[in-house]
């Protein structure tokens, strides 16, 4: 059944959204502080579950594509994305009945909650990536055949329109063109379909999980009895189970700008003399990639970095030298699994080399 967002809720799907965000996907704050400065105490957001998404219902996915980092030097009113939407509407001429995150990790979980907010319309317990991914095309919408344009794009000075005719490749090329001659950043609407093409083609659920993880991690627990229940709370969705890989401080890391996106590599030592005493990760805007010298694991699961002591997650952007850390690894749904997603984002080759090294 449909399910509540409060405003004390707000936080913890912000506190969620950064594990789902596997070190990318920007910094949920500024955007939280921002539905928080609209929302009254007695407001609520309607979430809709997987199974009672009407199939005639309209709903495209709403996001936040461009530089996270820019994004929040230069924060929105809150108005960009309800003019997205309008001129989303007049042009297309079509009413949205409902609204899905493109992307659960990071600031685009929120992204849909300020408009549902503003403009009274229910949200889809789900997204398009399970995750964080650099790019606007590398989402289950995409793979099932939901064309990305029409699209709108909007931000605080200008507004582009690009119509259905665009193919995808097209429409992400204008998009990208467009964020980056207008400050690096901008809200979106698009991958507009019915309802019964966007339940097909959707990881459910997200929503939710991002709720869950984020209260367990605000609670008073302990630090062991709140891991366990992260755990929990992943064994019960979409995700495989969860893997502990080390417990440690960070002894190096190195960062730099590449094609518009934070790259570099970190190492970090056990606190223990158990077999995982030292491990590399890679990140590319989000963590991607860790050998321990017996196992490797990578893009599309989740490797997430939590602080030992509060377990708030941390960035590609945050992590610095001595930090103590808790590093997770979450199987991504199977959908991220199969030879076509990984080939749209780019992994088919790596994932194929894993599963030799695998096998022998």
């Amino acid at each position: 059944m449909p399910w509540k967002i409060t405003k004390e809720d707000i936080r913890f799907i912000s506190l969620g959204a950064r594990i789902l965000s596997c070190g990318g996907g920007g910094n949920t704050r500024s955007i939280e502080a921002l539905i928080l400065s609209v929302m009254k105490d007695d407001d609520v957001i309607e979430v809709i579950p997987i199974h009672e998404v009407k199939d005639d219902w309209w709903v495209t996915a709403i996001g936040i594509m461009g530089s996270t980092v820019l994004f929040n030097e230069d924060l929105p009113t809150g108005e960009e994305v309800e003019t997205a939407l309008s001129l989303y509407e007049k042009e297309y001429n079509k009413n949205v009945d409902a609204l899905i995150s493109i992307e659960i990790g990071g600031v685009n979980a929120l992204a849909p909650l300020l408009l549902a907010l503003k403009r009274h319309l229910p949200v889809i317990d789900g997204d398009g990536m399970g995750r964080a991914f650099p790019e606007l095309y590398m989402t289950t919408l995409h793979l099932n055949g939901i064309p990305l344009a029409p699209l709108s794009l909007v931000t605080q000075e200008n507004m582009k329109f690009i119509p259905s005719s665009y193919t995808s490749d097209q429409a992400v090329d204008e998009a990208k063109s467009f964020a980056k001659n207008n400050g690096g950043h901008s809200h979106l609407v698009g991958y507009g379909a019915s309802g019964d093409e966007i339940k097909t083609s959707m990881l459910s659920g997200t929503l939710y999980l991002a709720y869950r993880l984020g209260k367990i991690i605000a609670s008073y627990g302990d630090g062991m009895t709140r891991l366990r229940q992260i755990m929990n709370a992943f064994e019960n969705s979409i995700y495989g189970e969860l893997s502990f890989v080390i417990k440690g401080y960070v002894t190096e890391v190195s960062r730099w700008f590449e094609n518009e996106g934070i790259v570099g590599k970190l190492f970090i030592e056990s606190y223990t003399k158990q077999h995982n005493q030292k491990i590399e990760i890679q990140f590319m805007n989000e963590f991607f990639f860790i050998h321990n010298g017996e196992n490797i694991y990578r893009v599309p699961d989740l490797i997430v970095f939590l602080h030992i002591d509060s377990l708030e997650p941390i960035s590609v952007v945050d992590i610095q030298k001595a930090q103590s850390v808790i590093v997770l690894v979450i199987p991504a749904p199977n959908i991220l699994h199969t030879t076509d997603m990984l080939t749209l984002i780019h992994m088919k080759e790596s994932y194929q080399l894993l599963k030799k090294e695998e096998d022998q």
